[in-house]
């Protein structure tokens, strides 16, 4: 019997029962682990992006987690993280784990920790990746995040090259970013639509009051 003749089995005799069995492929151990963790004592520890300079993971907290979850907390937080705290994962990887396992709670961690990871440094290799081509939520959240920094001095730098690749057809998945990004753009007011209002000659519509009232004690 082949690997995949017997999760099937697996999964029909657990259908059966009372609890809900998922079938998700593709999942790093260290992801794995994470999720593990998480589930026992409501704890996540994200590392950073590939795409940021930092590797110092941060703790996140699921706010349903015990007070001993809490107090775990507390202690973690004063030791390595990579020698004595809880493992630490991706939270891009955890995201699609939360995501197909219905974990909205976790997911939103996930979610969190990628913004707060957002720079406009990174914003461009986030923003154009496959995985946030593959997430509404995260790439709504992003196109939003590069409108705000478009005319950072990072931004405009690596644009360019990325619109190069586009080009290229190396990022075939970025077209539809770069397109939202582009209405989202014309969408934004500028200071040059401004126009100053004119006074008219007969003293209506915003003309000037005190020369209107000057011609009318004629």
């Amino acid at each position: 019997m082949s690997l995949l003749e017997e999760a099937e089995t697996v999964l029909i005799e657990n259908m059966k029962g009372s609890f809900r069995v998922v079938l998700v492929k593709g999942v790093a151990w260290k992801t794995w682990h994470a999720f593990v963790y998480y589930c026992y004592t409501g704890i996540v520890n994200f590392s950073s992006l590939r795409s940021r300079a930092t590797t110092e993971p941060t703790l996140q907290q699921s706010p349903f987690s015990s007070l001993r979850s809490q107090a775990t907390t507390k202690a973690t937080l004063q030791q390595s993280p990579f020698k004595d705290g809880p493992p630490h994962c991706s939270p891009k990887s955890m995201y699609q784990l939360a995501r197909k396992l219905q974990n909205d709670s976790l997911a939103q961690l996930a979610f969190k920790a990628i913004e707060t990871r957002l720079s406009a440094a990174n914003i461009l290799d986030e923003a154009l990746s496959k995985f946030t081509a593959r997430h509404d939520a995260v790439r709504e959240m992003e196109i939003a995040f590069l409108a705000t920094h478009k005319s950072h001095p990072d931004v405009l730098r690596g644009l360019p090259a990325k619109i190069e690749a586009m080009a290229m057809g190396n990022l075939p998945h970025a077209g539809p970013v770069l397109t939202a990004l582009y209405q989202r753009i014309a969408q934004m007011p500028s200071p040059n639509d401004k126009t100053a209002q004119m006074p008219s000659s007969n003293g209506k519509d915003g003309g000037c009051k005190v020369c209107h009232g000057r011609r009318s004690k004629k």
